[in-house]
């Protein structure tokens, strides 16, 4: 009887962690829809910034990993000179050791997901580097470039001091639009 509940844990445990490793790999579980329990009782779609930490690892996938790991190493244990209740305790540590690996891997893959979209506010005040001139007192538009998220983007720039011609120095003072800022010679 022992033997079998262990089989069937790790099978089915093991098969459909299988199967949704697969399943992400080739795209298909891009969003596993998993549901993450907040300490409050709420329930969300994986923000892992709230709560407690431990219910920001419950996930359907990590569920299955200490079904499978409990299985498997219940399986293995079977043949040590060991009674019911240590294999049962034994394959209990690495099913939660599972739960564990399995959470913080997710979470890490959660936090490598982002949108990509630049967010022009978080460019103000960083400095720069003017890549088309730029007329005096707001008289037209130039360009700049700036590292904004931690890559390079070029947006429009005015300003309301002197000229300021390609290559100077910039910072910007304040967003005006979706791709324009306002800058001042540094």
């Amino acid at each position: 009887m022992e033997q079998a509940i262990y089989t069937w844990m790790a099978v089915i445990g093991c098969g459909i962690l299988l199967v949704q490793v697969i399943l992400q790999v080739i795209g298909v579980g891009d969003h596993d829809g998993d549901l993450h329990v907040d300490i409050d009782g709420d329930v969300g779609d994986g923000d892992f910034g709230h709560g407690d930490w431990f219910f920001g690892f419950l996930s359907f996938k990590t569920l299955v990993a200490f079904v499978g790991f409990f299985g498997l190493t219940g399986l293995l244990l079977l043949e040590r000179d060991m009674g019911t209740p240590q294999r049962a305790l034994y394959a209990t540590l690495a099913g939660l050791a599972a739960v564990v690996v399995v959470g913080y891997l997710m979470k890490m893959l959660h936090a490598l997901g982002h949108s990509g979209t630049l967010d022009v506010t978080n460019a103000l005040g960083v400095e720069g580097t003017v890549y088309l001139r730029i007329p005096a007192a707001g008289a037209g538009r130039g360009k700049v470039t700036l590292d904004v998220q931690g890559r390079s983007v070029e947006l429009g720039a005015v300003t309301d001091g002197l000229e300021l011609p390609t290559g100077a120095r910039v910072r910007v003072v304040e967003v005006v639009g979706e791709d324009l800022v306002r800058v001042e010679a540094r």
